[in-house]
């Protein structure tokens, strides 16, 4: 009803309406074997990223660095998701994030995005997972890192799982 009002107002004031928020997020989840505790050290420690990255820079306080490095011997820029930081975080449960999307998308690359991993424990040995990726625009690159991040959430779920599985001996 606002919304209405709102064009309403606008279009009799000579004012645009304001641009529709985008509803598209991304939801993937996991179930491992692993306590909440154990899941949390991947996260939030640098040598715990590992999993899928080989480096990162972790300052992990509300404002801290959240720094993920893919290429860390890119030029500043092109190594990761740079200059991004911790939102807030409830240990062992809940850890939200900005995140930066990737470098060779340069229309989306400046806009940072909320990205949130909850741990919910299942029984003493099992933890479930869920990561919510949210902050989407629409059309051009926004579709292409929607879709990007759509199939690659899954996929770290999966290397986080595996990093944390004990090898057969």
């Amino acid at each position: 009803m606002m919304r209405f009002v709102f064009a309403l107002l606008a279009g009799a004031c000579g004012l645009a309406a304001p641009a529709a928020a985008t509803d598209r997020i991304i939801v993937a989840s996991i179930e491992v074997e692993a306590s909440p505790a154990e899941v949390w050290q991947l996260w939030t420690t640098e040598a715990g990223l590992s999993f899928f990255a080989p480096a990162a820079e972790i300052d992990l306080r509300p404002g801290g660095t959240y720094e993920v490095y893919f290429l860390p011997d890119a030029p500043e820029g092109m190594r990761g998701s740079e200059g991004t930081t911790v939102l807030g975080y409830q240990e062992n449960r809940m850890l939200t994030v900005t995140w930066a999307l990737p470098p060779y998308m340069p229309e989306v690359r400046p806009h940072l995005t909320p990205l949130t991993l909850e741990l919910e424990p299942l029984d003493e040995t099992r933890t479930r997972v869920t990561l919510t990726h949210s902050g989407w625009g629409e059309g051009g690159e926004w579709d292409d890192a929607y879709a990007y991040f759509q199939e690659n959430w899954p996929a770290v779920l999966t290397l986080m799982s595996e990093a944390l599985t004990p090898e057969a001996e």
